[in-house]
């Protein structure tokens, strides 16, 4: 729970810088609503993440607090039971009382027994000391353990509740953003039909170049024919699902894969058959893994460039690059550049859009790259 609520931090954090970057740039009030509700939703998250760990400390103090207190009647019985052997121990304190008892025996054996059990008693008022004496130090590791975890509780407590004020404060901004969008209507859902029909053409696009690549490769199916080499590539490709690196250094999810609601009027739905990384300006797109360039697209009409790089049967795609570093045919290796990803003088976003594909099917980049 820590560990998500640190990591949870973070990605707050990285949208706060985001938005930092480009507040000083005209950004339109769509692209606003949209990294407000995304800080929103991660805040909320946090929020659920910190009442989990609170109510696990809760619980912890709870046991705590019963393990103490069963501690200390035990510490209390034992104390009453020394006491009452070292007062026991004090009227028989000399060496010459326990001589005599066991001189004034009938006979050997009688004498060796006395002398057994002096032994043993002495043992036990030993043992009954450092029974005391260990009981003693564990209740007090666990009272300075306790006293640790209220004061953790209180520390979760104090964030909850600012990020509470935050989120308020946030909510309110959202929503008179959204009372200006519905004054702007019909010029936003303009908006998103343009960038749908700009998804889907760049969609095509891919879907073209990749339907040829398998129509060379010799298979007549939608597959791709393999060499062994490529079906080893495309094993170890496949091996590394969930642990494939970012295509960008530093970056943050704007726009997730699939069918979903628009973030600022949720009866219209968005399909992306990718996933969109803000990043910073000036940032380079790096191969996820080893591979081979298979093509290099531009968009005639704005100059913008896509790289796919094949990997046995799978295909990366990065688009929305300004230019690239590499050439058709190239081998390329984990984490090389690629190109540098446009950013839009206008809004002064730099957005890496990402896709994934096995053979001319789209793949959830989100289940291939690690923590995506």
């Amino acid at each position: 729970l820590e560990s998500k609520r640190i990591a949870l931090k973070k990605e707050i954090n990285k949208i706060k810088v985001y938005l930092d970057n480009t507040k000083k740039k005209e950004r339109s009030l769509s692209n606003e609503v949209k990294d407000l509700t995304q800080k929103i939703t991660t805040r909320e998250e946090l929020i659920s993440t910190i009442t989990d760990e609170i109510d696990f400390i809760s619980d912890e103090i709870a046991s705590h607090t019963q393990e103490i207190s069963t501690l200390e009647k035990e510490l209390e019985a034992l104390k009453t039971e020394y006491a009452a052997l070292i007062y026991k121990s004090y009227k028989n304190r000399t060496n010459d009382s326990q001589l005599l008892f066991i001189l004034s025996s009938d006979n050997f054996y009688q004498g060796f027994q006395r002398f057994q059990y002096l032994k043993q008693y002495t043992q036990y008022r030993k043992s009954q000391g450092d029974s005391i004496k260990y009981k003693a130090q564990t209740l007090q590791i666990l009272n300075d353990s306790l006293a640790a975890k209220k004061i953790s509780k209180q520390d979760l407590l104090d964030e909850k509740k600012y990020e509470q004020e935050q989120i308020s404060s946030e909510k309110e901004k959202q929503e008179t953003l959204v009372k200006k969008y519905r004054q702007k209507k019909q010029k936003y859902i303009a908006q998103i039909k343009r960038k749908q029909r700009e998804e889907r053409k760049l969609t095509l696009q891919i879907e073209s170049l990749i339907r040829g690549a398998i129509k060379k490769s010799g298979n007549k199916t939608k597959n791709f024919a393999l060499t062994p080499a490529a079906k080893a590539l495309s094993a170890k490709f496949s091996s590394n699902k969930g642990k494939l690196p970012w295509p960008v250094a530093k970056g943050l999810v704007t726009i997730r894969f699939g069918k979903q609601p628009d973030p600022i009027d949720p009866k219209l739905t968005i399909e992306s058959s990718g996933v969109r990384i803000a990043t910073n300006e000036n940032t380079k797109a790096r191969a996820v893994f080893d591979g081979k360039v298979l093509a290099i697209s531009k968009n005639p009409q704005n100059g913008i460039l896509s790289v796919l790089l094949i990997h046995g049967n799978y295909i990366t795609v990065y688009a929305n690059l300004e230019s690239v570093m590499v050439s058709k045919g190239d081998q390329v290796k984990t984490k090389q550049a690629l190109g540098t990803i446009h950013t839009n003088r206008i809004t002064g976003k730099t957005i890496l859009k990402f896709q994934v594909w096995k053979d001319d099917h789209k793949q959830n980049p989100a289940n291939w790259v690690y923590k995506m």
